[in-house]
Protein backbone atom coordinates (compact mmCIF):
# COMPACT_ATOMS: atom_id res chain seq x y z
CA UNK A 1 0.00 0.00 0.00
CA UNK A 2 1.12 3.67 -1.27
CA UNK A 3 2.03 5.82 2.14
CA UNK A 4 1.68 8.34 0.45
CA UNK A 5 -2.31 10.47 0.93
CA UNK A 6 -4.77 10.89 -1.60
CA UNK A 7 -5.86 14.77 -1.07
CA UNK A 8 -8.96 14.22 -2.60
CA UNK A 9 -10.24 13.88 1.14
CA UNK A 10 -8.57 17.44 2.63
CA UNK A 11 -11.61 19.33 2.68
CA UNK A 12 -13.11 17.53 4.78
CA UNK A 13 -13.98 18.32 8.56
CA UNK A 14 -11.43 20.85 10.56
CA UNK A 15 -13.72 23.86 8.74
CA UNK A 16 -11.32 23.65 6.02
CA UNK A 17 -13.34 25.41 2.54
CA UNK A 18 -12.31 25.92 -0.95
CA UNK A 19 -12.29 29.29 -2.18
CA UNK A 20 -10.30 30.24 -5.31
CA UNK A 21 -7.88 33.23 -5.08
CA UNK A 22 -5.02 34.43 -6.55
CA UNK A 23 -2.58 34.95 -3.62
CA UNK A 24 -2.36 31.86 -1.12
CA UNK A 25 -0.76 32.35 2.28
CA UNK A 26 0.31 29.46 3.86
CA UNK A 27 0.55 30.50 7.96
CA UNK A 28 2.82 28.19 9.90
CA UNK A 29 1.76 27.80 13.46
CA UNK A 30 2.68 24.62 15.12
CA UNK A 31 3.58 22.72 12.08
CA UNK A 32 7.02 23.57 10.86
CA UNK A 33 7.70 21.01 8.51
CA UNK A 34 7.49 20.16 4.60
CA UNK A 35 6.62 16.49 4.92
CA UNK A 36 3.12 15.50 5.46
CA UNK A 37 1.58 18.95 6.04
CA UNK A 38 -2.01 19.52 5.16
CA UNK A 39 -1.45 22.80 4.63
CA UNK A 40 0.59 22.62 1.20
CA UNK A 41 -2.11 20.26 -0.59
CA UNK A 42 -5.20 22.41 0.33
CA UNK A 43 -7.29 23.14 -3.16
CA UNK A 44 -7.04 26.74 -2.69
CA UNK A 45 -3.44 26.88 -2.28
CA UNK A 46 -2.77 24.31 -5.68
CA UNK A 47 -4.47 26.50 -7.63
CA UNK A 48 -3.08 30.11 -6.70
CA UNK A 49 -1.11 31.84 -8.93
CA UNK A 50 1.26 32.57 -6.32
CA UNK A 51 1.67 31.43 -2.87
CA UNK A 52 3.88 33.11 0.24
CA UNK A 53 4.81 31.00 2.97
CA UNK A 54 5.23 33.05 6.71
CA UNK A 55 5.77 32.48 9.99
CA UNK A 56 5.05 35.36 12.45
CA UNK A 57 6.45 35.81 16.21
CA UNK A 58 3.71 37.03 17.67
CA UNK A 59 4.67 39.10 20.62
CA UNK A 60 2.17 38.28 23.18
CA UNK A 61 3.38 34.58 23.52
CA UNK A 62 7.02 36.02 25.08
CA UNK A 63 5.10 38.18 27.69
CA UNK A 64 4.71 37.45 31.55
CA UNK A 65 1.86 36.06 32.34
CA UNK A 66 -0.54 36.55 34.96
CA UNK A 67 0.69 33.74 37.10
CA UNK A 68 4.06 35.53 37.09
CA UNK A 69 6.01 33.52 34.20
CA UNK A 70 7.26 34.10 30.27
CA UNK A 71 4.90 32.71 28.21
CA UNK A 72 7.75 31.26 26.49
CA UNK A 73 10.99 30.17 28.75
CA UNK A 74 13.93 30.23 27.22
CA UNK A 75 14.45 27.48 25.34
CA UNK A 76 11.42 26.73 23.96
CA UNK A 77 12.17 30.00 22.43
CA UNK A 78 15.63 28.68 21.58
CA UNK A 79 13.82 25.37 20.12
CA UNK A 80 11.33 27.39 18.14
CA UNK A 81 13.70 29.55 16.56
CA UNK A 82 15.98 26.74 15.41
CA UNK A 83 12.74 25.16 14.80
CA UNK A 84 11.67 28.28 12.05
CA UNK A 85 15.29 28.44 10.95
CA UNK A 86 15.16 24.79 9.70
CA UNK A 87 11.80 24.98 7.82
CA UNK A 88 13.20 28.41 6.64
CA UNK A 89 16.12 26.34 5.11
CA UNK A 90 13.86 23.27 4.10
CA UNK A 91 11.63 25.57 1.88
CA UNK A 92 15.25 27.36 0.33
CA UNK A 93 16.16 23.91 -0.85
CA UNK A 94 12.28 23.22 -2.91
CA UNK A 95 13.01 26.98 -4.42
CA UNK A 96 10.75 28.86 -1.94
CA UNK A 97 11.30 30.91 0.75
CA UNK A 98 9.65 31.49 3.90
CA UNK A 99 8.39 35.29 5.05
CA UNK A 100 9.28 35.50 8.66
CA UNK A 101 7.83 38.53 11.02
CA UNK A 102 7.61 39.74 14.24
CA UNK A 103 4.24 41.53 15.32
CA UNK A 104 0.52 40.57 16.05
CA UNK A 105 -0.76 38.54 13.23
CA UNK A 106 -3.75 40.08 12.34
CA UNK A 107 -0.71 43.17 11.91
CA UNK A 108 1.24 41.10 9.36
CA UNK A 109 -2.00 40.13 7.70
CA UNK A 110 -3.31 43.70 6.84
CA UNK A 111 0.08 44.60 4.91
CA UNK A 112 0.97 41.99 2.94
CA UNK A 113 -3.13 40.47 2.15
CA UNK A 114 -5.05 42.03 -0.48
CA UNK A 115 -8.58 40.94 -1.42
CA UNK A 116 -7.77 38.84 -3.53
CA UNK A 117 -5.78 36.81 -0.70
CA UNK A 118 -6.44 34.30 1.30
CA UNK A 119 -4.95 32.65 4.48
CA UNK A 120 -4.56 29.17 5.28
CA UNK A 121 -3.32 27.49 8.25
CA UNK A 122 -3.74 24.43 10.34
CA UNK A 123 -6.48 24.58 12.72
CA UNK A 124 -6.27 25.42 16.51
CA UNK A 125 -8.54 24.29 19.02
CA UNK A 126 -8.08 26.47 22.27
CA UNK A 127 -9.36 30.06 23.52
CA UNK A 128 -6.13 32.14 22.34
CA UNK A 129 -5.60 30.98 19.09
CA UNK A 130 -8.97 31.01 18.10
CA UNK A 131 -8.90 34.58 19.49
CA UNK A 132 -6.27 35.32 16.95
CA UNK A 133 -8.15 33.34 14.34
CA UNK A 134 -10.78 35.87 14.58
CA UNK A 135 -9.01 38.72 14.89
CA UNK A 136 -6.97 37.98 11.72
CA UNK A 137 -10.67 37.68 10.18
CA UNK A 138 -11.87 40.49 11.12
CA UNK A 139 -8.52 42.67 9.49
CA UNK A 140 -9.41 40.24 6.18
CA UNK A 141 -13.41 41.93 6.26
CA UNK A 142 -11.79 45.38 6.59
CA UNK A 143 -9.62 44.80 3.67
CA UNK A 144 -12.48 43.23 1.45
CA UNK A 145 -15.13 45.28 2.35
CA UNK A 146 -17.00 42.63 2.07
CA UNK A 147 -18.28 39.62 4.06
CA UNK A 148 -18.47 36.92 1.09
CA UNK A 149 -16.52 34.09 0.87
CA UNK A 150 -13.94 32.55 3.73
CA UNK A 151 -10.71 34.51 3.79
CA UNK A 152 -9.17 32.43 6.55
CA UNK A 153 -9.46 28.83 5.60
CA UNK A 154 -8.35 26.24 8.20
CA UNK A 155 -7.52 22.71 7.83
CA UNK A 156 -7.10 19.93 10.21
CA UNK A 157 -4.20 17.95 11.05
CA UNK A 158 -1.41 17.85 13.83
CA UNK A 159 -3.35 14.35 14.95
CA UNK A 160 -3.08 10.86 14.39
CA UNK A 161 -6.16 10.41 13.71
CA UNK A 162 -8.15 12.51 11.21
CA UNK A 163 -11.84 13.42 12.92
CA UNK A 164 -13.75 12.17 9.79
CA UNK A 165 -12.04 8.57 10.06
CA UNK A 166 -13.39 7.86 13.99
CA UNK A 167 -16.50 6.67 15.09
CA UNK A 168 -17.75 9.03 17.48
CA UNK A 169 -17.72 13.26 17.04
CA UNK A 170 -14.67 14.73 18.66
CA UNK A 171 -16.40 17.36 20.25
CA UNK A 172 -18.37 14.44 22.15
CA UNK A 173 -15.01 12.04 22.68
CA UNK A 174 -15.27 8.92 25.12
CA UNK A 175 -14.25 9.74 28.60
CA UNK A 176 -12.13 8.68 30.32
CA UNK A 177 -8.79 8.10 27.26
CA UNK A 178 -9.51 4.20 27.85
CA UNK A 179 -13.27 4.43 26.43
CA UNK A 180 -11.48 6.44 23.69
CA UNK A 181 -8.63 4.48 22.80
CA UNK A 182 -11.26 1.08 22.78
CA UNK A 183 -13.03 3.12 20.29
CA UNK A 184 -10.29 3.33 17.77
CA UNK A 185 -9.12 -0.13 18.18
CA UNK A 186 -11.97 -1.97 18.78
CA UNK A 187 -14.97 -0.99 16.79
CA UNK A 188 -15.54 -2.26 13.44
CA UNK A 189 -11.91 -3.58 13.29
CA UNK A 190 -10.38 -0.20 14.13
CA UNK A 191 -10.03 3.52 12.49
CA UNK A 192 -7.24 3.59 10.14
CA UNK A 193 -4.16 6.10 9.87
CA UNK A 194 -4.21 8.05 7.02
CA UNK A 195 -1.59 8.10 4.76
CA UNK A 196 1.58 10.79 5.07
CA UNK A 197 0.83 13.47 2.08
CA UNK A 198 3.18 13.67 -0.58
CA UNK A 199 6.13 16.71 -0.97
CA UNK A 200 4.76 20.13 -2.53
CA UNK A 201 5.26 21.65 -5.31
CA UNK A 202 6.39 25.23 -4.34
CA UNK A 203 7.29 26.11 -7.78
CA UNK A 204 4.75 29.63 -7.63
CA UNK A 205 6.13 30.76 -4.15
CA UNK A 206 7.15 34.60 -3.65
CA UNK A 207 8.35 36.06 -0.59
CA UNK A 208 6.06 38.99 0.97
CA UNK A 209 7.75 42.63 1.46
CA UNK A 210 8.99 43.64 4.54
CA UNK A 211 9.69 39.91 5.84
CA UNK A 212 12.78 40.22 8.66
CA UNK A 213 16.13 39.16 6.76
CA UNK A 214 16.64 36.68 9.45
CA UNK A 215 14.82 35.04 12.42
CA UNK A 216 14.49 37.29 15.57
CA UNK A 217 17.01 36.91 18.09
CA UNK A 218 16.15 36.09 21.97
CA UNK A 219 16.82 39.35 22.56
CA UNK A 220 14.14 41.11 20.17
CA UNK A 221 11.73 38.87 21.64
CA UNK A 222 12.15 40.50 25.32
CA UNK A 223 14.59 38.19 27.15
CA UNK A 224 16.38 39.73 30.21
CA UNK A 225 20.47 39.66 30.40
CA UNK A 226 19.38 36.91 32.95
CA UNK A 227 17.49 34.75 30.92
CA UNK A 228 20.21 35.00 28.21
CA UNK A 229 22.93 33.66 30.80
CA UNK A 230 21.17 30.77 31.44
CA UNK A 231 22.55 27.75 29.68
CA UNK A 232 21.46 24.19 29.39
CA UNK A 233 22.86 21.88 32.21
CA UNK A 234 25.02 19.03 30.93
CA UNK A 235 22.86 16.47 33.03
CA UNK A 236 19.82 16.51 30.83
CA UNK A 237 18.64 13.67 29.10
CA UNK A 238 20.08 14.86 25.51
CA UNK A 239 20.62 18.34 23.76
CA UNK A 240 17.29 19.16 21.90
CA UNK A 241 18.02 21.01 18.87
CA UNK A 242 14.60 22.08 16.81
CA UNK A 243 13.69 21.41 13.40
CA UNK A 244 12.35 18.99 10.82
CA UNK A 245 15.67 17.88 10.36
CA UNK A 246 16.37 16.49 13.80
CA UNK A 247 13.24 15.15 13.88
CA UNK A 248 13.61 12.62 11.77
CA UNK A 249 17.24 12.14 12.90
CA UNK A 250 15.97 11.69 16.10
CA UNK A 251 13.48 9.12 15.16
CA UNK A 252 15.53 7.10 12.76
CA UNK A 253 18.27 6.69 15.98
CA UNK A 254 15.80 5.54 18.23
CA UNK A 255 13.74 3.20 16.14
CA UNK A 256 16.90 1.41 14.75
CA UNK A 257 18.31 1.92 18.53
CA UNK A 258 15.85 1.91 21.36
CA UNK A 259 12.11 1.03 20.27
CA UNK A 260 13.16 -2.54 20.76
CA UNK A 261 12.82 -2.25 24.50
CA UNK A 262 10.37 0.99 24.76
CA UNK A 263 7.93 -0.49 26.90
CA UNK A 264 10.72 -1.76 29.52
CA UNK A 265 12.64 1.42 29.95
CA UNK A 266 9.46 3.99 28.96
CA UNK A 267 9.46 5.06 32.54
CA UNK A 268 13.24 5.93 32.96
CA UNK A 269 14.50 8.68 34.43
CA UNK A 270 18.02 9.31 33.31
CA UNK A 271 19.33 9.10 29.36
CA UNK A 272 18.66 9.81 26.13
CA UNK A 273 17.28 6.38 25.14
CA UNK A 274 14.83 5.35 28.09
CA UNK A 275 12.17 6.91 26.28
CA UNK A 276 11.73 8.52 22.44
CA UNK A 277 11.72 11.77 23.73
CA UNK A 278 9.40 12.91 20.63
CA UNK A 279 7.26 15.07 21.72
CA UNK A 280 9.41 18.34 21.63
CA UNK A 281 9.27 17.54 17.48
CA UNK A 282 5.59 16.83 17.90
CA UNK A 283 4.73 19.87 20.19
CA UNK A 284 6.45 22.20 16.99
CA UNK A 285 4.82 20.40 14.49
CA UNK A 286 8.08 19.54 12.82
CA UNK A 287 7.50 16.37 12.44
CA UNK A 288 3.79 14.94 11.82
CA UNK A 289 2.34 11.98 14.17
CA UNK A 290 1.30 10.17 11.19
CA UNK A 291 5.11 10.01 10.17
CA UNK A 292 6.09 8.14 13.50
CA UNK A 293 3.44 5.82 12.79
CA UNK A 294 4.40 4.65 9.40
CA UNK A 295 7.71 4.60 10.56
CA UNK A 296 7.27 2.16 13.56
CA UNK A 297 4.94 0.17 11.12
CA UNK A 298 7.69 -0.17 9.08
CA UNK A 299 9.72 -1.44 11.58
CA UNK A 300 7.10 -3.90 12.54
CA UNK A 301 7.16 -5.28 8.90
CA UNK A 302 10.57 -5.66 9.14
CA UNK A 303 11.29 -7.27 12.81
CA UNK A 304 8.02 -9.78 12.40
CA UNK A 305 5.16 -7.42 13.34
CA UNK A 306 3.37 -5.94 16.35
CA UNK A 307 5.49 -5.91 19.81
CA UNK A 308 4.24 -4.80 22.70
CA UNK A 309 7.00 -2.09 22.34
CA UNK A 310 5.89 -0.54 19.04
CA UNK A 311 1.97 -1.03 20.41
CA UNK A 312 2.91 1.59 23.47
CA UNK A 313 4.74 3.71 21.19
CA UNK A 314 1.41 4.42 19.20
CA UNK A 315 -0.79 4.39 22.50
CA UNK A 316 1.29 7.15 23.14
CA UNK A 317 0.23 9.25 19.98
CA UNK A 318 -3.44 7.99 20.57
CA UNK A 319 -2.79 10.24 24.32
CA UNK A 320 -2.29 13.24 22.61
CA UNK A 321 -5.17 12.91 19.85
CA UNK A 322 -7.31 12.29 23.05
CA UNK A 323 -6.50 15.74 24.96
CA UNK A 324 -6.95 17.53 21.47
CA UNK A 325 -10.57 16.10 21.57
CA UNK A 326 -11.10 16.55 24.78
CA UNK A 327 -9.89 20.59 24.62
CA UNK A 328 -12.73 20.89 21.52
CA UNK A 329 -15.48 18.75 23.77
CA UNK A 330 -14.72 20.88 26.43
CA UNK A 331 -13.80 23.65 25.40
CA UNK A 332 -12.52 27.31 27.72
CA UNK A 333 -13.72 25.36 30.95
CA UNK A 334 -10.10 23.54 30.21
CA UNK A 335 -8.74 26.65 31.63
CA UNK A 336 -10.80 27.44 34.71
CA UNK A 337 -10.55 27.18 38.44
CA UNK A 338 -12.75 24.14 38.74
CA UNK A 339 -12.17 22.52 35.22
CA UNK A 340 -15.03 20.86 33.18
CA UNK A 341 -17.02 19.70 36.28
CA UNK A 342 -16.94 23.03 37.76
CA UNK A 343 -15.56 21.55 41.41
CA UNK A 344 -14.68 24.17 43.71
CA UNK A 345 -11.54 23.90 46.03
CA UNK A 346 -10.53 25.90 48.55
CA UNK A 347 -6.68 26.40 46.97
CA UNK A 348 -3.65 27.90 47.94
CA UNK A 349 -1.94 30.69 46.18
CA UNK A 350 0.84 30.86 48.58
CA UNK A 351 3.85 32.30 46.90
CA UNK A 352 6.40 30.58 49.08
CA UNK A 353 4.87 26.93 48.37
CA UNK A 354 4.83 28.00 44.58
CA UNK A 355 8.56 29.38 44.34
CA UNK A 356 9.76 26.23 46.14
CA UNK A 357 8.22 24.24 44.12
CA UNK A 358 9.09 25.52 41.20
CA UNK A 359 12.80 26.32 42.56
CA UNK A 360 13.37 21.90 43.70
CA UNK A 361 13.19 23.65 47.03
CA UNK A 362 10.18 21.60 48.57
CA UNK A 363 12.34 19.04 51.06
CA UNK A 364 10.91 16.14 49.07
CA UNK A 365 13.37 14.90 46.76
CA UNK A 366 11.73 13.13 44.08
CA UNK A 367 9.63 15.96 43.38
CA UNK A 368 13.11 18.72 43.65
CA UNK A 369 14.79 16.67 41.21
CA UNK A 370 12.24 16.53 39.08
CA UNK A 371 12.15 20.43 39.29
CA UNK A 372 15.34 21.00 38.69
CA UNK A 373 15.42 18.96 35.94
CA UNK A 374 12.91 21.23 34.19
CA UNK A 375 14.09 24.44 35.65
CA UNK A 376 17.96 23.45 33.98
CA UNK A 377 16.69 22.05 30.82
CA UNK A 378 13.71 22.51 29.97
CA UNK A 379 12.68 18.70 30.18
CA UNK A 380 11.05 16.30 32.78
CA UNK A 381 10.47 12.87 32.32
CA UNK A 382 6.45 11.60 32.10
CA UNK A 383 7.08 10.03 35.38
CA UNK A 384 8.59 13.19 37.00
CA UNK A 385 5.66 15.10 35.92
CA UNK A 386 2.89 13.13 37.01
CA UNK A 387 4.65 13.17 40.03
CA UNK A 388 5.50 16.68 40.64
CA UNK A 389 1.49 17.72 39.34
CA UNK A 390 0.11 15.49 42.20
CA UNK A 391 2.73 16.99 44.97
CA UNK A 392 1.54 20.48 44.13
CA UNK A 393 -2.15 19.78 43.82
CA UNK A 394 -2.90 17.13 46.29
CA UNK A 395 -0.03 17.34 48.78
CA UNK A 396 0.37 21.45 48.96
CA UNK A 397 -3.03 22.11 47.87
CA UNK A 398 -1.73 25.07 45.45
CA UNK A 399 -4.18 25.81 42.36
CA UNK A 400 -3.10 23.80 39.52
CA UNK A 401 -3.30 26.71 37.28
CA UNK A 402 0.04 27.97 38.76
CA UNK A 403 2.06 24.49 37.59
CA UNK A 404 0.45 24.49 33.89
CA UNK A 405 1.46 27.73 33.80
CA UNK A 406 5.25 26.79 34.82
CA UNK A 407 4.70 23.78 32.75
CA UNK A 408 4.22 25.94 29.59
CA UNK A 409 6.75 28.48 30.37
CA UNK A 410 9.47 25.81 30.56
CA UNK A 411 8.34 22.46 28.85
CA UNK A 412 10.37 22.72 25.42
CA UNK A 413 7.64 20.26 24.16
CA UNK A 414 4.52 22.43 25.68
CA UNK A 415 1.54 21.35 23.52
CA UNK A 416 -1.65 23.49 25.58
CA UNK A 417 -4.16 20.43 25.23
CA UNK A 418 -1.64 17.60 26.40
CA UNK A 419 -0.57 20.27 29.56
CA UNK A 420 -3.45 21.68 30.40
CA UNK A 421 -5.82 18.93 29.61
CA UNK A 422 -3.18 16.40 32.05
CA UNK A 423 -3.15 19.07 34.66
CA UNK A 424 -6.78 19.45 35.04
CA UNK A 425 -6.92 15.69 35.22
CA UNK A 426 -4.36 15.97 38.04
CA UNK A 427 -6.23 18.29 40.05
CA UNK A 428 -9.49 15.98 39.77
CA UNK A 429 -11.60 18.39 37.93
CA UNK A 430 -12.77 15.59 35.07
CA UNK A 431 -14.47 13.68 36.88
CA UNK A 432 -12.23 11.06 36.67
CA UNK A 433 -10.27 9.12 39.14
CA UNK A 434 -7.77 11.13 41.20
CA UNK A 435 -4.26 10.12 40.94
CA UNK A 436 -3.15 10.92 44.00
CA UNK A 437 0.75 9.61 44.03
CA UNK A 438 2.65 8.84 47.04
CA UNK A 439 6.30 10.21 46.20
CA UNK A 440 8.23 8.27 48.28
CA UNK A 441 7.02 5.09 46.65
CA UNK A 442 7.12 6.01 43.60
CA UNK A 443 10.74 7.17 44.12
CA UNK A 444 12.00 4.02 45.15
CA UNK A 445 9.62 2.21 42.05
CA UNK A 446 11.70 4.40 39.32
CA UNK A 447 14.88 5.49 41.03
CA UNK A 448 15.44 2.67 43.17
CA UNK A 449 19.09 3.52 44.14
CA UNK A 450 18.76 7.07 44.16
CA UNK A 451 20.67 8.05 40.77
CA UNK A 452 18.43 10.57 39.64
CA UNK A 453 17.85 12.28 42.91
CA UNK A 454 21.59 12.55 43.29
CA UNK A 455 22.37 13.69 40.04
CA UNK A 456 19.83 16.54 40.45
CA UNK A 457 20.57 16.94 44.29
CA UNK A 458 23.84 16.50 44.54
CA UNK A 459 23.80 17.96 48.31
CA UNK A 460 22.31 14.45 49.03
CA UNK A 461 24.85 12.55 47.14
CA UNK A 462 26.52 10.89 50.71
CA UNK A 463 23.14 9.26 51.81
CA UNK A 464 22.55 5.56 50.82
CA UNK A 465 20.08 4.68 48.81
CA UNK A 466 17.89 3.67 51.34
CA UNK A 467 17.67 6.96 52.87
CA UNK A 468 17.75 9.34 49.60
CA UNK A 469 14.21 9.73 49.24
CA UNK A 470 12.77 10.54 52.86
CA UNK A 471 16.37 12.32 54.00
CA UNK A 472 13.90 14.05 56.69
CA UNK A 473 13.49 10.42 58.68
CA UNK A 474 17.29 10.83 59.19
CA UNK A 475 17.97 11.18 62.77
CA UNK A 476 20.64 14.36 64.49
CA UNK A 477 23.47 11.67 64.70
CA UNK A 478 23.47 10.20 60.84
CA UNK A 479 22.66 13.57 60.00
CA UNK A 480 25.85 14.65 61.03
CA UNK A 481 27.92 11.38 60.02
CA UNK A 482 26.39 12.03 56.13
CA UNK A 483 27.49 15.42 56.51
CA UNK A 484 23.75 16.41 55.20
CA UNK A 485 21.83 18.73 57.54
CA UNK A 486 18.29 19.13 57.02
CA UNK A 487 17.19 22.98 56.88
CA UNK A 488 21.03 23.80 55.76
CA UNK A 489 22.10 21.45 53.30
CA UNK A 490 19.34 20.58 52.06
CA UNK A 491 15.74 21.74 52.94
CA UNK A 492 13.32 20.37 55.19
CA UNK A 493 10.04 19.72 54.08
CA UNK A 494 7.82 22.83 53.37
CA UNK A 495 4.98 19.91 53.50
CA UNK A 496 4.89 16.47 54.58
CA UNK A 497 4.30 14.27 51.55
CA UNK A 498 0.78 12.13 51.93
CA UNK A 499 0.98 8.98 51.27
CA UNK A 500 -1.98 8.08 49.13
CA UNK A 501 -3.33 5.18 47.83
CA UNK A 502 -2.76 4.32 44.01
CA UNK A 503 -6.53 4.21 43.39
CA UNK A 504 -6.99 7.67 44.64
CA UNK A 505 -9.37 7.27 47.00
CA UNK A 506 -9.39 10.24 49.59
CA UNK A 507 -7.12 8.92 52.71
CA UNK A 508 -7.79 10.84 56.03
CA UNK A 509 -4.43 9.34 57.47
CA UNK A 510 -2.50 11.30 55.64
CA UNK A 511 0.01 12.83 58.53
CA UNK A 512 1.06 15.48 57.00
CA UNK A 513 2.30 16.37 60.35
CA UNK A 514 5.65 14.54 60.65
CA UNK A 515 5.34 11.21 61.96
CA UNK A 516 5.40 9.84 57.79
CA UNK A 517 3.57 6.62 58.84
CA UNK A 518 2.29 4.47 56.05
CA UNK A 519 -1.64 5.17 55.34
CA UNK A 520 -4.09 2.30 56.19
CA UNK A 521 -5.63 2.46 52.76
CA UNK A 522 -2.09 2.37 50.81
CA UNK A 523 -1.03 -0.54 48.73
CA UNK A 524 1.98 -0.53 49.72
CA UNK A 525 2.58 -3.83 47.42
CA UNK A 526 1.02 -3.27 44.55
CA UNK A 527 1.44 -1.47 41.67
CA UNK A 528 1.18 2.77 41.60
CA UNK A 529 -1.45 3.03 38.57
CA UNK A 530 -0.32 4.89 35.51
CA UNK A 531 -3.09 7.01 35.63
CA UNK A 532 -5.96 6.75 33.42
CA UNK A 533 -6.62 10.26 33.07
CA UNK A 534 -3.05 11.11 32.61
CA UNK A 535 -0.15 11.62 30.20
CA UNK A 536 1.49 14.05 30.02
CA UNK A 537 3.63 14.04 26.40
CA UNK A 538 4.83 11.72 24.08
CA UNK A 539 7.36 9.72 26.01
Amino acid sequence: MSLLHNTNGILKGGGATSTKAKHAVLWFRNNLRVSDNAIFHHPSVKSAEKVTPVYIFDPRQFQITDYGSRKTGKFRAEFLIESVSDLRQSLKKMGSELSIFQGRPEDVFAKISGPDSVIVCQEEVTYEELQVDKMVEKCLKRITGSTEGPKLLKVWDGTLYHPDDLFFDIDKVPEPFTKMRNEIERKRGGAEVRPVFPTPDLSNTQKASGSLEDVPSLESLGFTKEELEMKADSRGVMKFIGGETEAFKRVDHFTNAALKTYKKTRNGMIGADYSSKYSPWLAHGCISPRTIYWKTREYEDSHGGQTVDTYWLIFELIWRDFFKFFCVKHGNSVFYEGGPRNVKRNWSRDRKLIDAWKEGRTGVPFVDANMRELLKTGFMSNRGRQNVASYLVHDLGVDWRYGADHFESLLLDHDVCSNYGNWVAAAGLTGGRINRFNMTKQANDYDKEGKFVKLWCPELKSLPSKSVHSPWQLSSSDQSRYGVMLGADYPNPIKAPAQYSYAGRDNKNNNRNGKFKKAKNFRGKGRVHRGRNQDFYTS
